[in-house]
């Protein structure tokens, strides 16, 4: 749904423009890579479903061109946020219409189905929704903690744009906030290392200089690499993907850019999302025809090795038909704790057939042509969005249904949309969840839900989940008492199916939202969560009324990170010589229940040793042991076989009780070495609980304990190759 660019040329003239187009495009031969030629071999057998719609061909499956890279260095790159082809500008030279929203749906059916979710009745599934107040201070009820906040980019630093679309990735040290139409990098401070700058100043290529929009934003956790995006030219036969790939796990240095002309004399592309793939990086998108009537969602791959290498890259191309609209491709996550899966080429992707209800769920291999259809997970009835209420004149226009996220964690994909609702007291706008099982197509063990209050419209969800399987969904809220603001809730693996936390506010609305559209007002179409590398920490880009001292556009963006503390903790600082822990299964508990069991390093040659042990207060040494099991009563020798950082050891449990051990052999901080010489003496198995131990650790001065260990059954090492178990003796 994106602003569009009338056309006000007659027909016979476009037509000539489009052909000498044509005719200019390069005609000569260029290097084919293996991928293209693989693929190009195997179209006849995925390119099923293929068919004509009005004068569109639906459907097909295409290997684009090779297209040639251009570098730029974000060092070299002008800081300049003033934008002639700004969006305001453009509005001003009759260029572009806002009220114009490009549906998947026509106008009348659009118009029935607001009719049906204005008359819904309550929905007393509807969860309601409890609130935090502005300091956070009740005690009784839990949310997301927060961290880091700061503001970031707003209508002012944006060359004049409306609606800003925001979306945020985050690195190891920095973040990078994209909005229409502008860029900032920065640390995770909120120190701005770049920017913000007019996007069109990132590229150097002439195609993509001049009307960009809906922006893109990934960080690529496997390969530490950064990829910024944004569509370009609605309706627009010279339009298409404008692609930057970061040459190098820094985003202040060079890219290589590309330009993919998606758009041709029938449809256009719209609202792209982007997605980070085992092999490719993903995009789905919705076409449009020039008339401005939907005509099918298609799905591209671009293949990671030669984005990042600054190789030509043959864009894969799938069209999925008119009832693949919106398709989000999965966003892979999960490189630093161990669990990125191995899809290889293969890749998910979530579309709305549009019924408010169900979903399809379908596996695309691009170098093979090969697309199935893994089910239909339904989240239950749903009625469209209705425009939102603020403290002052004027409303704004929530969109539609469809969802605004794909987020992979752990074998399942999270996904989140706007609904209207009716929890009792009227309809209003809701935040509708759900997590899927990749295999079956089915809600996973968390359930789908719908949030919402009386009197309260919530709208624009983006949402992250981390390594414990802990969701953080954020949006903004607002009423006819309060202006547009941020918020978050979430919830924890351990939370009831479909229930999320009572809800926190990030940033509080300042003034009564305009902008130089007209009332419904556009807010945007999307905002952006996401997962910190660590697997723990959650970022949100999000979106509030901000007194930016124009009427033009008051919005602005602010950052908050937010963090689940029962869901580990960074590794202690080391000393030099440092035990690394191992943790064991124990004997049966007393009958009253366990007591905590101890890991303990150093001995008298070393006295600033670490203690390890076992508390039930869930703060975690995740990222700094070894879980491991053993076959019953002996002594073993435990070391590994692969060298690694102890930052890359890891481990979790529940539901049970450990013992104690030492160690005969030292680690050195820098983790080069690792475990000999474990000895562990007893029987037995772990019988009744369980009991929800979690580990964490303290620095400690005291003597060490005496080594006690009784183990269960098997032997087992949990997510780290390279460990050796050898039972030594009976």
């Amino acid at each position: 749904m994106k602003p569009n660019q009338i056309f006000r040329v007659l027909l016979p003239f476009a037509l000539l423009t489009f052909g000498v187009w044509l005719l200019g495009r390069p005609g000569g031969l260029q290097p084919e890579g293996l991928t293209r030629l693989q693929a190009l071999s195997n179209l006849s057998s995925g390119g099923s479903g293929v068919g004509v719609q009005g004068d569109v061909q639906v459907g097909r499956s295409v290997v684009h061109d090779p297209v040639s890279p251009v570098v730029v260095d974000f060092s070299d790159v002008v800081i300049d946020t003033d934008n002639a082809d700004g969006m305001y500008a453009r509005w001003q030279r009759g260029e572009l219409d806002l009220d114009e929203n490009d549906s998947i749906v026509s106008e009348a059916e659009m118009a029935r189905l607001l009719d049906e979710a204005l008359a819904q009745p309550p929905d007393d599934g509807v969860q309601i929704a409890e609130s935090l107040d502005v300091e956070g201070a009740r005690p009784d009820i839990a949310a997301p903690n927060p961290g880091v906040s700061f503001d970031a980019i707003d209508y002012t630093q944006s060359g004049g744009s409306v609606p800003p679309d925001p979306e945020l990735a985050v690195g190891p040290n920095h973040m990078i906030a994209v909005v229409n139409v502008s860029v900032a990098i920065y640390s995770k401070t909120g120190t701005v290392l770049f920017g913000p700058t007019a996007a069109e100043n990132l590229f150097s290529q002439v195609s993509c200089q001049e009307g960009l929009y809906d922006p893109n934003v990934l960080y690529d956790e496997e390969a530490d690499r950064w990829i910024i995006a944004y569509d370009k030219g609605a309706f627009e036969t010279d339009g298409g993907y404008c692609l930057l790939a970061s040459q190098t796990g820094n985003p202040l240095g060079a890219y290589s850019e590309y330009f993919f002309n998606f758009n041709d004399g029938s449809v256009w592309l719209d609202f792209p999302h982007a997605g980070v793939g085992d092999n490719h990086i993903y995009m789905g998108g919705n076409m449009f025809t020039y008339g401005g009537a939907f005509s099918e969602g298609r799905i591209f791959a671009f293949d990671k090795s030669d984005l990042y290498a600054g190789a030509a890259v043959s864009a894969f191309e799938r069209g999925l038909g008119a009832a693949g609209s919106t398709p989000q491709p999965l966003r892979l996550h999960g490189e630093s704790t161990g669990t990125w899966p191995n899809h290889g080429n293969t890749h998910y992707f979530l579309t709305d057939p549009y019924d408010g209800a169900t979903f399809a769920l379908r596996q695309w291999n691009p170098v093979t042509g090969n697309l199935s259809l893994v089910g239909y997970p339904n989240l239950g009835g749903a009625n469209q969005p209705i425009d939102v209420p603020q403290n002052g004149a004027g409303t704004m226009q929530a969109n539609d249904w469809r969802p605004l996220d794909f987020e992979f964690r752990n074998g399942f994909g999270w996904t989140t949309m706007t609904v209207s609702c009716n929890p009792g007291g009227g309809v209003v706008n809701c935040i509708r969840w759900a997590q899927i099982n990749l295999t079956t197509a089915t809600l996973g063990p968390a359930g789908t839900g719908t949030f919402g209050s009386n009197g309260v419209y919530r709208f624009f969800p983006d949402l992250a989940v981390n390594d414990c399987d802990d969701m953080v969904v954020g949006y903004t809220r607002s009423s006819s008492s309060t202006f547009p603001s941020i918020w978050v809730t979430g919830r924890q693996v351990t939370d009831p199916n479909g229930v999320l936390q009572p809800e926190a506010q990030l940033k509080a609305g300042e003034i009564a939202y305009t902008a130089f559209d007209p009332s419904p007002r556009r807010w945007g179409d999307y905002t952006g969560m996401t997962i910190d590398p660590d697997g723990e920490t959650f970022w949100y880009l999000g979106e509030y009324s901000k007194d930016t001292g124009t009427t033009n556009g008051r919005w602005g963006t602010y950052v908050g990170s937010f963090s689940f503390p029962d869901c580990g903790s960074p590794p202690p600082p080391l000393d030099y010589y440092n035990y690394l822990p191992v943790i064991m299964n124990p004997a049966p508990p007393p009958v009253t229940g366990p007591d905590p069991g101890y890991w303990v390093g150093g001995d008298a040659q070393f006295p600033d040793f670490m203690e390890f042990y076992v508390s039930p207060d869930r703060t975690s040494v995740e990222e700094f042991a070894i879980y491991i099991s053993v076959d019953g009563c002996g002594n073993y020798r435990i070391w590994r076989t692969v060298p690694s950082a102890i930052s890359g050891d890891a481990f979790s449990f529940s539901g049970s009780f450990y013992g104690s051990g030492s160690f005969d052999s030292i680690t050195q901080a820098s983790g080069t070495t690792g475990l000999s010489g474990l000895n562990i003496g007893g029987c037995g198995t772990v019988n009744g609980g369980p009991w929800g131990w979690d580990a964490s650790w303290t620095n400690s001065s005291q003597p060490t304990l005496p080594a006690t260990v009784v183990t269960p059954e098997n032997v087992t090492t949990v997510n780290r190759p390279g460990i050796e178990v050898t039972r030594i003796n009976d």
